[in-house]
Order: C-alpha cells, then structure tokens, then sequence
C-alpha cells in the first residue's frame, strides 16, 4: 500500500511574502490614517469653537457685553475635556466683537502643530498658522 504525503502548513517563503505585502500596504495607508485623525481633531475644534459662539452669543443677551473667559460662558469649558486636542482661549472680548481660538497642543506632529483656528461674532472659521511657531 502506498502513503501519499500531504504537505500541510505554509512554506517560509510563503509567510515572508504575506509579510512583505501586508508591510507595503500599511505603509501605503499609515499617511492616509493619520491625516484622517487629524481631520476628525479639527473638526472637533471647530465644533467647540462653535460652542463657545454659542455660549458668547447667550452671555451677550444676559449681559450686554462679551466675555473675556471659557469659564464665564454658561458651557462645559472644552479645556476640561480629558482627550482636549486643543487649548481653547477667548481673546479680544469687548462689548462688540470676540475672538475665540484654539490653538493645536505642542504634542502635535509637525506640520499640524503649527495652526490654530479662530472663530468671531460672525462665526467664521478661520486657520492660520502661528507666526510664534517657526516650523
């Protein structure tokens, strides 16, 4: 009687190969999954940006001006958040127009770390990059 031998498993190069590609597929992605996060910080910041208007906008009917800080708004300060992306500061309050901004942590990577984001009475986003930062 004859016993026929059944190859069972992979062959090394078979695994180096699987390997290999799974490799040059994440590298492909990796750039692609890290602009997607940064997309979805920002569009965090402008959502809490467009809180603290909110919030500006309700203290001016109560009060007849602006208010200069976070923690004077009737809102939960995005500053507290455990996961904040951003530091979130009111700037240029007076008893016509505000500024809120919300600049990236220094944490950031490179090229992102670099902007930050305003929002006024209108309630237009704006992005500009720090002329603090010099990268």
């Amino acid at each position: 009687m004859k016993i026929k031998w059944r190859r069972i498993g992979f062959t090394l190069t078979e695994l180096l190969i699987v390997v290999i590609i799974i490799g040059v597929l994440a590298t492909l992605a990796l750039p692609m999954l890290v602009k997607t996060l940064e997309k979805a910080k920002v569009g965090e910041a402008i959502s809490n940006l467009n809180l603290i208007r909110t919030g500006q906008k309700v203290y001016y009917l109560e009060y007849g001006g602006f208010a200069s800080a976070i923690d004077d708004l009737n809102i939960e300060n995005p500053n507290s958040a455990a996961a904040a992306y951003f530091d979130y500061t009111v700037e240029d309050a007076d008893s016509s127009d505000f500024t809120a901004r919300a600049q990236r942590k220094s944490d950031a990577p490179s090229p992102y770390s670099t902007y930050y984001y305003e929002i006024g009475k209108i309630g237009t986003v704006d992005s500009k990059p720090d002329p603090g930062n010099p990268f």
